[in-house]
């Protein structure tokens, strides 16, 4: 069931991320975000279906250039196909933060343990988040940013992000 090219106005919510074919045995599933604007898919949140149904994120990973969503609920493989091509809305923005590339290049990335990770060297585009280049060639998707700061980038990094 794919409902991404339905309207929205009916419910006042904006589409913020499409579900891809479950990925896996756990219920993982696929996840493009729509958004620009970083955290508007992240754990804990709670979303909405086009019919109505409230869906709360239990996790967010990268797999390669991709990434994986867990929902709250949605522990098999059978149970992710329900939620297979729908798309998840949000709450609009009153004002959506903006961040642009070149505040990011040489900032320090720390993560939320207080962890330095290195310095931003570029930003590579990337259809599913861009993605922040460190000085040990380490990517991180911008998806994770929770602040931008005069001298650094504070992340949220999902468990295992700098093990690859």
């Amino acid at each position: 069931m794919v409902d991404h090219d339905e309207t929205t106005d009916h419910v006042g919510k904006v589409e913020v991320a499409q579900l891809g074919r479950s990925h896996g045995l756990a219920g993982e599933l696929y996840l493009r975000p729509l958004s620009d604007v970083p955290d508007r898919v992240r754990p804990g949140l709670t979303l909405t279906t086009r019919l109505g149904q409230q869906v709360t994120v239990a996790g967010l990973r990268p797999i390669g250039d991709r990434l994986l969503v867990r929902l709250e609920g949605v522990y098999s493989m059978e149970d992710a196909k329900r939620f297979s091509g729908m798309t998840l809305y949000a709450e609009p923005l009153d004002e959506p933060p903006v961040t642009l590339v070149g505040q990011l290049i040489g900032k320090l990335l720390v993560d939320q343990h207080s962890v330095d990770h290195g310095r931003v060297v570029a930003v590579q585009a990337n259809p599913a988040s861009e993605l922040m280049v460190l000085e040990n060639e380490a990517l991180v998707p911008t998806l994770f940013i929770v602040e931008v700061l005069d001298d650094r980038v504070v992340i949220d990094a999902p468990e295992g992000l700098f093990e690859l």
